[in-house]
C-alpha cells in the first residue's frame, strides 16, 4: 500500500445524498509522479471518484494500481 496523501474534503451529490469524490492533499512525490510536477508553494490537491474506492477504514484503499492513477486523479 502506498500513501498518496490525506483526505482534505468531500464532494457530495445532495440529491442522491452520496459522496461522489474525495479531495486529496497529495504527497509531493505522488503529485510529481501523477501530474509531472511538484507544487512550489502549497501542497498539491487532486480529485478522485469514490467509484475507485475499494475500502475505507483507517486508510482509504483504491481499486486502481499506482500506474493507472495518472488518469484517475484530476488536478485541482
Amino acid at each position: 500500500m502506498v500513501k498518496l496523501g490525506r483526505v482534505d474534503d468531500l464532494e457530495i451529490d445532495t440529491e442522491r445524498m452520496k459522496i461522489t469524490h474525495l479531495i486529496l492533499k497529495l504527497e509531493d512525490q505522488v503529485a510529481k509522479e501523477i501530474f509531472g510536477k511538484s507544487p512550489k508553494i502549497r501542497q498539491a490537491k487532486g480529485r478522485v471518484s469514490t467509484d475507485l474506492v475499494e475500502s475505507a477504514r483507517d486508510a482509504i484503499v483504491l481499486k486502481t494500481q499506482n500506474k493507472k492513477l495518472k488518469g484517475a486523479i484530476e488536478s485541482l
